[in-house]
């Protein structure tokens, strides 16, 4: 039971720690905040944080390392498919999902993608995205006719940098669109491409080869 205690206690604190390290983030420029402003914040003594954390450096990779950790777990695109087939529903529901842990987690992403002393998260953030998109796309099983191996490189970086910039719009818009229309509005965009879910069309030119040379 006392070590229980002690582990409950650990959490809190570091929960707490945390928390209004986040807080100050969205403040102030990481590069400005000391350890002695995060520990007032949390109202524990410079001692106690560093029971906890190496530094301000170690905390905030803490940080990122958990929320990011969380966020692409929720990332599976082996399961989009059955039967190498696309299931629509599926894929509303990913960006739904994705979507609702944004908002739940809007302290967060707000801090780590407009601070300015943390140049680096939007980088990682979607290589780690792309990793594990690789990783699960073998899981697929595309037919040799489909697998086009520079589109399957191409693709994940260009879906990838559009949601990103996608979720900073978001929450500078201060989410003024439901995550469920965001959802519906990314599944028409990737299931119809960019141009068809403006509703434009495309004029026939018969004596033109297509882009990739067909």
């Amino acid at each position: 039971m006392a070590s229980d205690a002690t582990d409950l206690r650990v959490l809190k604190t570091r929960a707490a720690i945390q928390s209004h390290f986040l807080g100050l983030l969205l403040q102030k420029n990481f590069n400005e905040i000391t350890v002695k402003d995060i520990a007032s914040a949390a109202k524990i003594g410079r001692g106690t944080f560093y029971l906890h954390y190496e530094d301000k450096y170690n905390l905030l990779e803490t940080v990122v390392k958990e929320g990011l950790a969380e966020t692409v777990g929720k990332f599976r695109p082996h399961e989009y498919f059955t039967d190498d087939k696309v299931v629509p529903t599926r894929i509303v529901g990913f960006a739904l999902t994705i979507f609702q842990h944004f908002k739940k987690n809007d302290r967060f992403f707000r801090a780590m993608l407009f601070n300015e002393g943390i140049p680096m998260f939007r980088h990682r953030m979607q290589s780690l995205f792309l990793a594990k998109f690789r990783k699960e796309i073998q899981q697929v099983h595309l037919p040799p006719q489909k697998a086009d191996p520079l589109m399957l490189e191409i693709l994940p970086i260009f879906i990838s940098s559009a949601m990103i910039g996608l979720v900073s719009w978001w929450f500078e818009n201060q989410m003024r669109i439901s995550d469920r229309e965001m959802a519906e509005r990314i599944f028409l965009i990737v299931t119809r491409g960019p141009l068809k879910a403006l509703g434009l069309g495309f004029q026939d030119e018969p004596n033109k080869k297509s882009p990739h040379g067909m």
